[in-house]
């Protein structure tokens, strides 16, 4: 990189997320080298909670500009969820060398490609790990924060029979700029094209391909200055428009479990399958959003660039990959005919618990609603029924689901 590049992607970059350094021990992560040939020259920050015994999933979460692999790991609390629900997580982490804001280089063309850079690193890492360590190469997935979250872009889109799922926090669409200049511009929202338009650039990619694309989380600030929320709706254009999805939102969510400050927009296909989720954070800027505290549904904790919103991003990921384990599953019947009534589910019940139901549209409850058990009657549209616990201390619990089949 020559000098003059460097100060343009510097003055690109200016305020992007800095995190502090504080509180975390190195004995969290471990470093591994050599991986493979690395032509992307990043560093493999792994951690493995030591006590996996059968197949596990695989989280890799990408920093964003000036951070590192400890301060993302801190900042997120992924490693809390990972030792608790029993996952590997990895950290590529970027060098100073390679970009003087320690961004992920996200609009580089030659990092922007299933053959070169730093995308060819990040997979050379994920194929060492497989072949070290107990992994599910199922159940692997993606996401990164602002200049990473560009990158899971650009992994999820390039390399699309790697990922089950994948996760974009105050990112963008796969290839919205090939510059530094032009990154500049994409973040201030001032690139827009059609479906159509964004899909064919993850098309081009892999040709060939005939597979699905992943299913993709997005979070973004409701007032981020840094990187504007066009770039999630561009995004959005983008992976409907790869999934043979439209650009219509399917359900919303205007208080997303009764938090004031989250807004969930979810995207299907024809097949009433999810295909985007969004969340849009109000009166969030360019961060995270956290729910600092010692409950297994919250965590992470606040800096310059993460703000506490009562919600945990990091969590609510998890809960979307499908890799938290529930303390118990719903009893009750899975298939049942339309309009059916006096139909039973329930949970353990626990002193001191409550219990807050969530039902399908066409599915009502009748009795019980509070309680470890519910009634209800049916109409005739499918879908989950969901109950959260919360214990005497106050701490709600994983969500547990159930998927219910209405048929004939």
């Amino acid at each position: 990189m020559n000098k003059i590049t460097a100060i343009k992607i510097s003055w690109s970059f200016l305020f992007f997320i800095k995190l502090s350094f504080s509180g975390f021990t190195q004995e969290d992560l471990i470093q591994i080298r050599p991986f493979g040939t690395n032509p992307g020259n990043l560093k493999l920050m792994f951690y493995d909670p030591g006590t996996i015994t059968e197949k596990a999933p695989l989280v890799i979460v990408l920093h964003g500009c000036t951070q590192v692999a400890k301060t993302c790991a801190e900042q997120t609390g992924w490693n809390k969820l990972a030792k608790k629900h029993q996952f590997y997580v990895l950290y590529p982490e970027q060098l100073i060398l390679n970009n003087v804001e320690n961004c992920f280089n996200w609009f580089r063309p030659n990092d922007q490609s299933k053959d070169t850079g730093e995308p060819v690193s990040i997979m050379q890492m994920i194929e060492y790990l497989k072949k070290n360590k107990n992994i599910d190469s199922t159940r692997i997935y993606i996401t990164g924060l602002s200049a990473g979250g560009a990158m899971s872009t650009i992994m999820l889109s390039v390399f699309p029979q790697v990922f089950d799922k994948g996760a974009v926090i105050g990112g963008g669409p796969y290839k919205s700029a090939q510059s530094s200049i032009k990154g500049g511009a994409a973040m201030l929202g001032m690139v827009s094209k059609s479906p159509k338009e964004w899909g064919d650039l993850v098309k081009e990619q892999n040709p060939n391909y005939k597979g699905t694309y992943p299913e993709l989380l997005i979070f973004h600030g409701g007032i981020d200055p840094v990187v504007s929320s066009n770039n999630a709706n561009q995004l959005i254009k983008q992976w409907v428009n790869i999934n043979e999805a439209d650009y219509k939102e399917d359900e919303h969510y205007e208080r997303f479990k009764n938090n004031e400050d989250v807004e969930l927009t979810i995207y299907k296909n024809a097949k009433q399958k999810n295909i985007v989720h969004y969340f849009r954070i109000r009166g969030l800027g360019h961060a995270i959003a956290v729910d600092t505290g010692n409950c297994d549904t919250q965590g992470g904790k606040t800096g310059i660039f993460s703000v506490d919103k009562d919600f945990h991003s990091t969590f609510w990921q998890a809960y979307f990959f499908g890799i938290l384990k529930t303390p118990y599953q719903i009893e009750g019947p899975t298939i049942v005919k339309p309009q059916t009534n006096d139909l039973i589910y329930s949970v353990p019940v626990h002193e001191g618990s409550s219990y807050k139901w969530e039902t399908p549209a066409g599915v009502w409850i009748t009795a019980g609603r509070n309680t470890n058990s519910i009634t209800v009657s049916t109409d005739s549209q499918s879908g989950y029924i969901e109950v959260t616990e919360t214990d005497k201390q106050g701490c709600k619990q994983e969500p547990c689901k159930l998927w219910i089949e209405i048929k004939e």
